[in-house]
C-alpha cells in the first residue's frame, strides 16, 4: 500500500494514487493562488495582506514536504483545508484578475 492506514480502509491503490494526487493538486492550486496574490499585492506594496499570504504560504510549502509518509487522514484533511483556503481565496483572486 502507498499510504498508511489505507489497507484498514479496504483502499485500492488506485484509490491511494487518486488521494496522493488529489493533494498535490489542491496544494499546488493554493500555492498558484498566493503567488498570485503575492505577486500581485508586491505591484501595490500592502505590506499587512503580503506578510498574511506569506505566512500561509510557507505553512503550504511545510504541509507539501511533510505529506509523504503520512496517513490516509492526514492526506484527507490536508485536502479539505487546503480546498476550503482556496474557496477564501478564489474571490480575491478575482478581484485582482479584475482589475
Amino acid at each position: 500500500m502507498l499510504l498508511l492506514g489505507a489497507e484498514t480502509l479496504g483502499m485500492t491503490h488506485n484509490q491511494c494514487l487518486e488521494l496522493l494526487e488529489s493533494a498535490e493538486d489542491t496544494l499546488d492550486f493554493l500555492i498558484s493562488s498566493l503567488t498570485y496574490l503575492i505577486h500581485a499585492e508586491n505591484q501595490q506594496a500592502h505590506a499587512a495582506l503580503i506578510a498574511e499570504w506569506d505566512a500561509l504560504d510557507q505553512e503550504v510549502f511545510e504541509v507539501q514536504h511533510t505529506l509523504p509518509g503520512s496517513d490516509v487522514e492526514t492526506y484527507r484533511l490536508v485536502i479539505e483545508t487546503c480546498a476550503q483556503r482556496n474557496r477564501e481565496l478564489r474571490p480575491v483572486v478575482d478581484r485582482y484578475m479584475a482589475k
